[in-house]
């Protein structure tokens, strides 16, 4: 039993030093763009839900990419500030799906042709998602939604605050790269958890499951056009009880590839990461729990005629993958490239996280009175 836990963890660790250059180097750019984009203004041009504003959300969810759960507040927030409820959904798909972390996971773990994946499946999951949401929500039900999102929102903290408008005053503008640290921080603070549960779960996944499990779970006989479907409608299931997001489903995705799973359920897999039970919980906490599960079979029937969808596509072009790569291979530890964008990764982190704390020395320093329940002793004599 020991040398089982042993060998987990070396896998997940191993696993995690793979793909942590591509994490922390994607979360400085997503970073960066909080506080160089505004959110606000790009939602007075989503709120019609037309195609061409679909593409647009599309467009600026792939400049803000960030994990799963940073990406349902972004959406909450726009939606709140006036975009269509579609529109406002597509840019979360896109966000996420669209990402360059997780192109970069994909393209890592899995191969180029997932990676390429991601990005030809990312339109057509917002299509598919726009189409079911005009077809069957419920007008009432979305009232009530937003409602209740617009009690949740609260008053948040702008990365933005207190910088110049234009794009290049806030460039020469040193404050903005110390709100960019903080943004940082937040991004790492939002989605460190849902990392270690991941890659711990692909580590123990890895060394402990054995292949049998995926072929009782998963069917592997039979023609492609056949299996296809059928193991796609099984990723959201695994996707909800695996509690893995986003940035945590690259590793097992691998598993699954390597152990027989066709590559349009693997897609669906991947396009399943706001099924898990975390997002369905915060999409609770934002519009109520009648809307979040009705939020989870939209992304649910999305995720899984995308997943079909893509495949087709692939099939029809010769690029379906054969094979995966080997996981035992992934997670050794070597002197090579990864080495070197790790170091790159860990210098820029670093950076960034001085620059949060001058940024918080700064917001303490603006703040006369940091303890709210505490005021000067001649004050409370008076």
């Amino acid at each position: 039993m020991l040398d089982a836990i042993g060998a987990a963890l070396s896998t997940a660790a191993g696993l995690f030093w793979k793909a942590a250059w591509a994490l922390a180097l994607g979360y400085a750019v997503s970073a960066a763009i909080q506080v160089f984009v505004s959110r606000r203004s790009a939602a007075e041009h989503l709120g019609s839900g037309s195609p061409r504003q679909l593409a647009l959300a599309g467009l600026l969810g792939f400049a803000s990419s960030s994990c799963s759960f940073a990406a349902l507040s972004a959406t909450r927030s726009l939606w709140t500030k006036g975009a269509a409820l579609t529109t406002a959904l597509a840019f979360m798909f896109a966000s996420t799906n669209l990402a360059i972390e997780v192109a970069a996971l994909a393209f890592i773990f899995l191969g180029w042709e997932y990676a390429v994946g991601l990005f030809v499946g990312a339109p057509l999951l917002i299509g598919v998602m726009a189409v079911l949401v005009r077809l069957t929500a419920p007008s009432r039900l979305v009232t009530q939604a937003k409602e209740h999102a617009e009690q949740a929102a609260g008053m948040e903290m702008d990365p933005a605050r207190g910088l110049p408008a234009g794009l290049s005053d806030r460039v020469r503008d040193l404050r903005a790269y110390e709100h960019m640290g903080s943004a940082y921080v937040s991004e790492w603070r939002m989605v460190y958890k849902e990392l270690i549960v991941g890659f711990l779960v692909a580590g123990a996944v890895a060394a402990l499951v054995p292949a049998s499990f995926f072929e009782a779970l998963f069917p592997q006989e039979g023609s492609s056009w056949y299996l296809v479907p059928l193991q796609a409608l099984l990723a959201p299931v695994l996707a909800l009880v695996t509690v893995i997001g986003s940035m945590g489903n690259g590793p097992l995705a691998a598993i699954l590839a390597e152990n027989g799973i066709l590559f349009g359920a693997i897609m669906a897999f991947l396009y399943a990461d706001f099924v898990v039970p975390p997002a369905l919980k915060i999409n609770a906490n934002y519009y109520g729990w009648r809307f979040a599960g009705y939020l989870g079979l939209v992304f649910s029937a999305a995720a899984v005629l995308t997943g079909i969808a893509v495949h087709g596509v692939f099939a029809l072009v010769g690029l379906v993958p054969e094979g995966a790569k080997d996981l035992e291979e992934l997670a050794t530890f070597r002197l090579d490239y990864t080495f070197w964008l790790n170091l790159l990764a860990l210098t820029v982190a670093v950076a960034l996280f001085l620059l949060a704390r001058r940024d918080r020395r700064s917001a303490d320093a603006d703040e006369p009175y940091p303890d709210e329940a505490r005021a000067p002793a001649h004050t409370e004599h008076r």
